[in-house]
């Protein structure tokens, strides 16, 4: 299994996600596997810094099964390279967010609002970069970047919430899961930061296997339905916060493809 590092360690150290990983794979799956009478003899996690190494891995017969946002994987692969794999879900089967949110005393209504303002995004994080600028495209026709006071990254959605809520920040960009997850702790928060825009996604992250991969179906239903009543498993599922899993389709892609198509259209004929 091949993962995209930067997507993964939001909520957990490198250190415990390779733990973690590689227990999921060596230990959990060969003990489930056997239940369906699967010969899977070895496994393990492989982290990637970058799309195009994942992606060469690839091409060199090394790995089964990617796990990756989905616009990076619409961006560096090739659709006939993967097939249907499975994607975490929030609990009762929810989808995830893309929020972008601000603070409800700065008399911001809408995008035009946000010019001058102090903005916060998610590090390593395209898709959050791409929904940013496509609003300030449709009402700048102008990067984001131009129209802003400051821009600054963070690494955890929970410390861009909390800066704006502390008015170090005026809006950013968070994943409704960590908002979700702030808010139960901290009520106050949604009083206080609010909700502007939002971009409906089913995951951070997208799991698919190899095109060939032989026991693509079988383990896709062994980690949607077996894992449910596995306690390891669960465990292992709360590091990324996910505590359910869902099937995904190849065609679940055709979203992000077309948003990014319309974002290089907004993008086209304007000046950085």
């Amino acid at each position: 299994m091949g993962f995209y590092a930067h997507s993964i360690t939001e909520n957990a150290s490198l250190s415990d996600i390779e733990v973690s990983l590689n227990f999921w794979a060596k230990d959990l799956i060969a003990e489930e596997s056997q239940k369906m009478h699967l010969n899977i003899l070895e496994s393990r996690a492989i982290l990637f810094d970058t799309m195009p190494e994942m992606h060469q891995a690839l091409l060199r017969g090394e790995l089964d099964m990617i796990i990756a946002p989905p616009l990076e994987i619409v961006r560096e692969f090739k659709r006939d390279e993967l097939k249907d794999g499975f994607t975490g879900m929030l609990a009762g089967n929810q989808p995830d967010n893309l929020y972008l949110v601000v603070r409800g005393d700065k008399n911001i209504s809408g995008i035009k609002d946000l010019a001058g303002k102090r903005m916060l995004l998610p590090e390593d994080d395209e898709l959050a970069e791409v929904f940013v600028d496509s609003l300030f495209l449709k009402q700048f026709r102008a990067n984001y970047k131009t129209k802003l006071t400051s821009v600054q990254k963070q690494k955890k959605g929970s410390r861009i919430l909390l800066d704006i809520y502390f008015n170090q920040a005026d809006a950013g960009v968070i994943y409704r899961n960590a908002y979700d997850v702030m808010v139960e702790l901290n009520p106050d928060i949604a009083r206080t930061v609010l909700v502007l825009e939002k971009l409906p996604i089913k995951n951070k992250n997208f799991s698919y296997f190899v095109k060939g991969y032989p026991f693509s179906v079988e383990l896709s239903k062994m980690v949607i339905t077996a894992f449910k009543h596995s306690v390891r498993a669960k465990q292992i599922l709360d590091v990324f916060r996910t505590p359910e899993l869902d099937h995904c389709s190849i065609n679940e892609l055709d979203f992000y493809e077309e948003f990014y198509a319309d974002y290089l259209r907004l993008k086209k004929g304007v000046k950085p």
